[in-house]
């Protein structure tokens, strides 16, 4: 891969010189509205009033601002070793400005009530899908493999591709339009739902897009020189979003109290114990860890307000800076197998930040999200998704075909917002009867799924309750 190739401005859409004046990637973000409703959707804590608790929003200003900082580091090492010509050629902005832009939407496509709406989703059409028919055949007998797949393993990462590529922005119907090396960055598992069963050579996790975005992967794979891989920039931006969210997690957990100081400094204790005296970071992995107790010693001098909290903030800012250098410094010198799409190891992998990325890991397994505050909303939000595809789905099935459809599923599809509808014809358009019921399954998906957390508790009332 050349980063000539990489870093090209190419866009899906080919804009009017006036549009490209006063529009940019960043400036076509921040002003949307898809955007927006990430205010309103969970990062830990599901439905919080707590206006201290971190959001989706929140969560994805501080991934763009690591992964800004990420790129500004690895921009400055990679020019001066002179590993490659490319960078003293252009700017560090050029660089760097990718990752802020994909830092903002890489959760864009996130449903309402965090991960464990991805879950509830997926388990919807495991269970579902099998007992649903148009006519006289079942839906399952009527979608692809592949069209099923997308169903059963719905995953945020490709329903971002699929929002930004497909909803309609100001008039036009050609989403965001944002340019492909954004797109790239943020297509962390760059397969499709049938190759990551039988052809995953990488041994990527999840899949990366869906069938209906089958082309603009193409086309990014094509335009970009990808060749199927993951592009160099998606190892900083996921390198962004762990550092970011292990660090708010614990800041959050002990605002909710859902932890404690003390249960921390207890977890870390035992972490250090486990330490191989072989292991070159250990003692760099105590100075660390002790540094957040020496932190509480000096907020405690202080005789401050929340001494515990206070030096769990300023504890996360110093690792930042520690995980910001562990993760530059893994990609300067694992850049060549970065490049040729062979290198398959986390970034923090063999390094201090490996260590305490790990003992929180530990700490939020146990403690934070198996805690009664998260899983009873959880728990609300899955029934709240159950109920609403439950709901719509059968009406969409019938809709716009020729097949009979009853009062109240003429009413049920009334009430699916028209900005969903609009996606669903467009798309349509020239596609044979099987791929139009197909999209019109993700039509209803992407109206739930794109539901903030209160408006889908909200609207699961109104009809329920």
């Amino acid at each position: 891969m050349e980063w000539k190739n990489l870093l090209s401005r190419h866009h899906f859409k080919k804009e009017e010189e006036s549009d490209v004046i006063y529009r940019n990637d960043y400036d076509t973000i921040i002003c949307s509205t898809l955007f927006r409703r990430l205010q309103d959707k969970a990062q830990v804590f599901p439905l919080d009033d707590d206006d201290y608790v971190r959001t989706r929003l929140t969560h994805s200003l501080e991934v763009s601002a690591i992964g800004k900082k990420l790129g500004e580091y690895v921009f400055k090492k990679l020019r001066k070793a002179k590993i490659d010509s490319w960078f003293d050629e252009h700017t560090e902005k050029s660089f760097s400005d990718v990752l802020l832009c994909a830092g903002l939407v890489h959760d864009i496509g996130n449903p309402p009530f965090g991960h464990f709406g991805e879950y509830a989703i997926r388990e919807w059409f495991q269970k579902n899908l099998n007992h649903l028919s148009l006519g006289n055949r079942k839906i399952t007998d009527i979608l692809t493999k592949w069209q099923l797949q997308d169903l059963y393993f719905f995953e945020g990462n490709a329903q971002s591709l699929r929002l930004l590529s497909k909803t309609p922005y100001l008039g036009s119907m050609n989403g965001f339009n944002l340019s492909y090396e954004v797109l790239g960055t943020i297509m962390k598992y760059p397969i499709s739902a049938e190759d990551l069963l039988s052809n995953n050579p990488n041994q990527f996790k999840k899949m990366g897009y869906n069938f209906s975005e089958r082309q603009l992967f193409e086309d990014i794979n094509l335009s970009l020189g990808m060749k199927g891989k993951r592009h160099p920039l998606s190892w900083l931006l996921e390198a962004a979003d762990d550092i970011a969210y292990r660090t708010s997690d614990l800041e959050d957990a002990m605002v909710k109290k859902v932890i404690s100081f003390q249960q921390i400094i207890d977890v870390f204790r035992k972490y250090q114990e486990k330490l191989d005296k072989k292991d070159n970071a250990a003692e760099d992995v105590r100075i660390c860890m002790s540094k957040l107790e020496d932190l509480y010693q000096e907020e405690a001098a202080k005789n401050g307000r929340k001494p515990e909290l206070t030096a769990v903030q300023r504890w996360n800012q110093y690792v930042q800076g520690v995980m910001i250098k562990d993760a530059g410094d893994a990609f300067v010198q694992n850049y060549d197998k970065i490049m040729q799409g062979i290198y398959q190891e986390d970034l923090f992998e063999h390094t201090v930040s490996g260590h305490l990325i790990q003992a929180v890991s530990e700490l939020s397994e146990k403690l934070i999200y198996t805690s009664s505050i998260k899983t009873r909303t959880e728990l609300f939000g899955r029934r709240v998704i159950d109920s609403l595809l439950s709901q719509f789905m059968p009406a969409a099935i019938v809709y716009d075909t020729e097949s009979p459809i009853t009062f109240i599923e003429r009413r049920t599809i009334d009430t699916v917002s028209e900005f969903y509808k609009s996606m669903y014809r467009h798309q349509a358009q020239g596609k044979d009867e099987q791929e139009k019921l197909y999209l019109r399954i993700l039509m209803i998906t992407d109206y739930i799924s794109g539901m903030t957390d209160n408006y889908a508790k909200r609207l699961y009332q109104e009809l329920f309750v």
